[in-house]
């Protein structure tokens, strides 16, 4: 189930489905689940399936490492809804490190796969502008 853009009408989605589940059961009409939301709530963003930057990115990352990278909706919140909905230049996420790590006492990248990664956005660009990167 897609629910839009705002966050808003996610919430109201979601509050609805658990009030209705709580009217249906008896002993939860005489005590609803109270629903909260607490922490970031960030509105989704979609990259369609056929967009030419999937392929330029996996090609990209194949070339420089060897192997592909998962293809998968992440379950998190990013600023990536601003490039594409606000200003509808296509982006996706493709970086270093473990998202477990992200903004948390231990994150961490080692510079092994941050160069990787450098070398991969490099040759992107690169023929992102319709140019060639040397052989390493």
């Amino acid at each position: 189930m897609q629910l839009g853009e705002d966050p808003a009408d996610a919430r109201a989605a979601f509050e609805a489905a658990v009030a209705e589940a709580c009217a249906r059961d008896p002993w939860l009409r005489d005590h609803p689940a109270e629903v909260s939301w607490t922490g970031g709530q960030f509105a989704s963003a979609r990259l369609d399936d056929g967009h030419s930057l999937i392929g330029e990115v996996f090609g990209a990352v194949s070339e420089v490492t060897g192997s592909s990278p998962p293809q998968a909706a992440a379950p998190y919140g990013s600023d990536l809804r601003l490039y594409l909905g606000v200003g509808g230049i296509p982006a996706l996420h493709y970086g270093p490190g473990d998202v477990r790590f992200a903004h948390a006492p231990r994150e961490q990248v080692s510079i092994a796969e941050t160069l990787r990664v450098a070398r991969v956005m490099a040759l992107l660009a690169a023929r992102r502008c319709g140019g060639r990167l040397p052989a390493a």
